[in-house]
């Protein structure tokens, strides 16, 4: 199992962590409340009253009428095998959002090739790099331009993520000066 860049990243894989949060409906402005949305837009606090939202994936599977189930949850809107099982390699204990970040950049840095991640971190984002990572993410675009998955699942287009990974890099870079 790679373990490479987990910790250490560019500002151009920062950006394609919000776009990517974007993309599947959690970034509610960057706050926390984003690292804790279900399948479906509600927060795990809301569906588990009580509970430590960050404490563990909920793998509550939300059911829809006229739609698929779905046990997605946090800010990357991670399956719980999926979670579990990344989460595990990489020995995260909780659901927290740095944890949740980590398994992400796992996730983007084992689907895409050497040359689109070495676009990410100059601050390039391709339509490429978004088709690499559809199959990890259902709400980007695949080169013909829905989802990998297909079965209607709403896709963000190309020119809303490459519009929003830009604002998204050339913010990072104001706050830091670079």
């Amino acid at each position: 199992m790679p373990r490479r860049y987990l910790h250490d990243h560019s500002h151009g894989m920062e950006a394609l962590l919000r776009t990517i949060r974007f993309a599947e409906g959690t970034w509610r402005g960057g706050t926390e409340a984003g690292y804790q949305v279900i399948y479906g837009g509600r927060l795990i606090s809301e569906v588990i009253p009580g509970s430590n939202p960050f404490s563990k994936h909920p793998e509550f599977v939300v059911v829809k009428q006229n739609a698929l189930n779905s046990s997605a949850a946090g800010a990357y809107q991670f399956m719980g095998k999926t979670w579990n099982k990344v989460a595990g390699w990489l020995r995260i204990e909780d659901f927290s959002p740095p944890g949740q970040d980590q398994v992400a950049r796992w996730l983007v840095r084992n689907r895409l090739s050497d040359a689109e991640e070495a676009n990410i971190d100059k601050g390039v984002l391709t339509r490429e790099a978004l088709h690499q990572l559809a199959p990890e993410w259902a709400a980007l675009p695949t080169h013909w331009g829905g989802s990998y998955y297909g079965y209607g699942q709403h896709v963000k287009s190309w020119d809303q993520l490459k519009d929003f990974y830009d604002r998204q890099l050339a913010l990072l870079n104001r706050e830091t000066g670079a």
